[in-house]
């Protein structure tokens, strides 16, 4: 067996560094200020779980002061994150959670400083797949009230629903069960997962030969699922997955580790 080599953590740490950079351009949350001084927000869904066919929540919530005595007419920020976790081996002090955050809208307050907004999507609404591998299945909802943006002072209040996907397959089979440096393994395969769920062509499937990395060879599915996925051995390659990654984030991967040994002397 391979120890586990530090030949490629530069490598990875560049790819890190790039991931990190993605996620600043995703939108990160808003940083967890104090409450302000003056105000206090709550936040509540009308459901603690959604699934593939139920996909929105209703949110709603109240401002006040700290007094207890409701704000009216004021204007309250919602915002939607999208969690995923973040790939981490090595148990650095890295953020463990991926976001992708959107402006849901701003609703004002009634009389009483309550706020409602409606049939929000608690999913992704971007068409583009997401930079971010390995979803959480749970979107996190924040209410903010903020009087002065240039203060880093205001008041909010998060909710997170949890997200039931729909369980996936993925079978494979690889041209050798021992490389070397040098050769190229060969992974075929198939996704699959219920029928009318969406379609399967384009699902990303990656291949990982290194544990360092959250993969190392990616490829996309035709319309019955199949793959082809192909990655040159090196001499320090230790660890064999192959994984789908699906756009619809109520669609959960699937992963299989390969019965692959690297010989190399």
């Amino acid at each position: 067996m391979h120890k586990h080599s530090t030949a490629a953590r530069p490598t990875a740490v560049a790819a890190l560094a790039v991931a990190a950079v993605l996620a600043t351009l995703v939108a990160v949350p808003t940083a967890h200020a104090a409450d302000g001084d003056d105000y206090a927000v709550t936040l509540v869904s009308d459901t603690s779980t959604t699934d593939y066919t139920h996909r929105t929540v209703d949110l709603t919530g109240t401002l006040t002061r700290t007094d207890g005595t409701p704000v009216a007419d004021a204007p309250v920020r919602l915002e939607e994150s999208v969690l995923f976790d973040t790939w981490n081996p090595w148990g650095d002090p890295i953020d463990p959670t991926e976001w992708e955050t959107r402006d849901v809208g701003t609703v004002r307050t009634d009389a009483e400083g309550n706020f409602t907004l409606q049939d929000v999507p608690a999913d992704r609404v971007e068409d583009r797949p997401s930079p971010f591998l390995f979803p959480r299945h749970q979107v996190m909802f924040r209410a903010v009230y903020d009087t002065d943006p240039t203060d880093n002072h205001m008041a909010f209040a998060d909710t997170t629903v949890k997200v039931r996907p729909v369980t996936s397959a993925i079978t494979y089979r690889v041209n050798k069960t021992t490389v070397r440096e040098g050769d190229t393994l060969v992974v075929k395969g198939r996704v699959a997962w219920p029928a009318g769920h969406g379609p399967i062509a384009g699902t990303r499937v990656f291949l990982r030969t290194y544990y360092e990395s959250s993969y190392n060879a990616r490829t996309t599915t035709d319309a019955r699922g199949n793959f082809t996925v192909r990655a040159k051995i090196r001499d320090y390659d230790n660890e064999f997955v192959v994984f789908s990654a699906p756009g619809d984030y109520y669609l959960a991967g699937a992963s299989k580790n390969l019965p692959v040994k690297n010989v190399t002397p």
